[in-house]
């Protein structure tokens, strides 16, 4: 079945003049791990997700991680960077689930984490990992083709629940400097807050690391 993924928010794109992402037809490929970079016959990775057709300097960007500690439970967010930070997150995709490689304890070593969209209506799509869910289930993230006219475009992308349009929400914070964070878009839920001037929307695309 092929979803368009970004007519819902075309409209708000124009009001607030940020660039629009090509409309594409994204395409759900599976929860399998075989579509994604490196794949071994169980396993698949190590890769990297990039910005992607957002129409500003952050395209081809390394997406990277920023951690937040809620008492002893920590969490965070998948964010892309203004500038070519000087690291970014390795992800793979085991026993078909995305994973990214986290600091998840100070100190500590990395571990494997899943990626997930949170399902709390006050993170607005969120996708990151570590959300609690007690009270909303965090909702899977899979791969997707995308086409235009019908032409496959090269690659393969991220999105959960239909979607693969994500907002590149404006964001700053002291050392972590201009950065944008990455909020789902394209379904019911995921619709209802606004893209301010400094905002666009656009993909995240998953290549090999290098």
């Amino acid at each position: 079945m092929k979803i368009s993924t970004t007519a819902v928010v075309a409209f708000a794109l124009y009001v607030h003049g940020a660039a629009a992402a090509p409309n594409v037809t994204a395409v759900p490929i599976g929860t399998s791990c075989t579509s994604y970079p490196g794949y071994d016959g169980r396993d698949a990775g190590p890769f990297i997700g990039i910005a992607d057709s957002t129409g500003r300097p952050v395209d081809g960007i390394a997406v990277n991680a920023a951690y937040y500690v809620d008492g002893s439970h920590r969490y965070g967010y998948v964010i892309a960077p203004a500038a070519v930070p000087t690291r970014n997150i390795t992800m793979r995709c085991s026993n078909n689930t995305l994973q990214a490689l986290l600091n998840m304890t100070t100190g500590g070593e990395a571990t494997w984490e899943n990626l997930v969209i949170s399902g709390d209506p006050t993170l607005e799509g969120a996708l990151g990992f570590g959300f609690p869910e007690d009270k909303y289930p965090n909702i899977p993230v899979t791969p997707y083709w995308h086409f235009i006219d019908d032409q496959q475009v090269p690659g393969v992308f991220i999105g959960a629940a239909d979607s693969t349009t994500f907002g590149f929400v404006d964001n700053w914070a002291g050392v972590a400097g201009e950065y944008y964070l990455l909020r789902l878009l394209g379904t019911d839920k995921f619709t209802r807050w606004e893209l301010d001037k400094r905002d666009t929307i656009g993909f995240l695309k998953v290549t090999y690391a290098d």
